[in-house]
């Protein structure tokens, strides 16, 4: 069981590395000192990651927290913001891949009361994507809560997981002060 943490964490950075999206590096000093290295933790246990791209264009960049590994299903790795052509959106990170014609039901649940939203399933199938531009997410209650329980759940399959939003606000700033 404890060879799977270690394990986890670096699947994790692995699926936000890959899926992050492309952005540009801003002129404020502490973002570019947050911009020279690939990965740089932030307040709340958010981390700021910044990945090249493959194809030569601008850098894929993103904010993400694993899940709290003992309120949550092993299958459920955390959360990601990243930066997307014109904004930013919501990525559920989990281990198990959904089908991509899988249309799953996300509920994010605070303080008892429950929001449900349609989803989609991107490559490689282990990214759920949230509709709508992560400002309206983090904006929301949503960002000011302590901690978040996500469920996503298609037909048969259900995963479900708990993650620390504390620092979402400060991290979300230096996200969109890097995305093009």
């Amino acid at each position: 069981m404890t060879l799977l943490r270690p394990l986890r964490l670096y699947l994790v950075v692995m699926i936000i590395l890959a899926f992050a999206l492309a952005s540009r590096i801003d002129a404020d000093p502490y973002i570019s000192r947050i911009s020279s290295s690939p990965s740089s933790e932030l307040a709340g246990g958010w981390h700021f990651v910044r990945t090249p791209n493959p194809r030569g264009n601008n850098e894929a960049v993103s904010i993400m927290h694993t899940a709290d590994t003992s309120r949550s299903d092993l299958d459920f790795a955390g959360l990601m913001v990243r930066c997307r052509e014109g904004g930013t959106e919501v990525v559920i990170v989990l281990l198990r891949p959904f089908p991509f014609r899988a249309k799953p039901m996300v509920v994010l649940n605070q303080s008892g009361r429950e929001s449900q939203f349609k989803a989609t399933v991107a490559p490689p199938g282990t990214a759920i994507l949230l509709p709508g531009d992560a400002a309206l997410f983090v904006g929301s209650t949503f960002g000011r809560l302590d901690d978040l329980l996500i469920r996503v759940a298609d037909g048969q399959n259900t995963i479900q997981g708990v993650v620390p939003l504390e620092g979402l606000q400060a991290a979300f700033k230096v996200l969109v002060a890097n995305c093009p």
